[in-house]
């Protein structure tokens, strides 16, 4: 068996197990604390928000600008489809995570986006949804990592 083959196989045995929680992976990732929560932020934003463009992912930086929209899941169950357009970037140090919001609007399907001012009395609906994306990063940050020792048979 030649040592390519025998690459393979050593990536076949770290892939989690059919029905793992996803977050196996992260455990193969670096030690640093900056790191482990890049690599969670990074797979937290392509798998979990699934943006519409990335503009900028600097680990060097701790950096993540993206551009999202949604429904907007305060008015889903009213029978509303509502939008919400954002931009966020994240800023990832040893001791904290930043989310900052911008160019954010809102609009229904076939109307014309209404962007968000201090005036706008739409804002504390927003302002809400928005709180919603931010606490599901950080709770998501939070989740302890899964131990290898804890995952083999």
């Amino acid at each position: 068996m030649s040592d390519f083959e025998n690459e393979n196989e050593k990536d076949d045995n770290m892939a989690p197990p059919p029905g793992s929680d996803y977050e196996v992976a992260f455990s193969y990732h670096s030690e640093s604390m900056l790191e482990r929560a890049y690599d969670k932020a990074e797979h937290w934003v392509k798998e979990g928000v699934r943006p519409k463009k990335i503009f900028l992912e600097d680990r060097s930086m701790g950096v993540i600008n993206f551009r999202k929209i949604m429904r907007d899941p305060l008015l889903i169950q009213a029978g509303v489809e509502r939008f919400v357009d954002f931009r966020c970037s994240l800023t990832l140090s040893d001791t904290d995570v930043d989310a900052v919001f911008s160019s954010v609007c809102y609009y229904e399907a076939d109307s014309e986006p209404t962007y968000i001012n201090a005036y706008d009395p739409e804002l504390s609906s927003i302002k809400e949804v928005l709180n919603m994306v931010s606490e599901n990063l950080f709770n998501y940050l939070q989740k302890p990592l899964v131990r290898n020792d804890l995952t083999e048979n």
